[in-house]
């Protein structure tokens, strides 16, 4: 199920920009798609985009930025794989000195405001579970979806 970009798109790029894959092409000032091979259904254009002209499968818009989920590292579980540090495409997850002891060094999120909830880190954590993307409330986050209704027109 990967992203949509309706006729609204005004081609500022930004959510070429953004897209940690790739997967967003186009011109500026001309409408941009999502290639749905690449997409891997982060949402992350959706969030950048300014005039709101990106849905999902299902016809619903991602989070705006200011409540968007973001990488938490749990020191606890994390075995310093350095997998995560090595698939965030904004480099937001770097190796830390543990605060609990350890003989190694954890993975930490010192960017924060840079994660875009990709989801790419949660990944490839795997069964440790040491990194989960979670809501600012600290639930979970199991969907980008903000749940408004579909726009006409939508291009893939």
């Amino acid at each position: 199920m990967s992203y949509k970009i309706t006729n609204s798109c005004i081609g500022c790029t930004l959510c070429a920009k953004k897209c940690p894959v790739g997967a967003i092409t186009g011109e500026s000032k001309k409408l941009h798609l999502i290639n749905s091979v690449l997409c891997i259904d982060c949402g992350v254009c959706g969030s950048y985009c300014p005039v709101n002209c990106i849905y999902d499968g299902e016809g619903n818009q991602t989070f705006k930025l200011k409540e968007r989920p973001m990488a938490v590292v749990d020191p606890e579980r994390c075995s310093g794989c350095e997998n995560c540090v090595n698939v965030c495409p904004f480099y937001c997850l770097e190796m830390v000195e543990s605060e609990a002891g350890a003989h190694f060094k954890v993975s930490k999120n010192l960017r924060p405001k840079d994660c875009v909830a990709c989801r790419m880190c949660q990944m490839v954590c795997g069964d440790k579970e040491a990194v989960q993307v979670r809501w600012p409330d600290g639930e979970p986050c199991l969907s980008l979806s903000r749940g408004i209704p579909q726009e006409a027109g939508i291009k893939s």
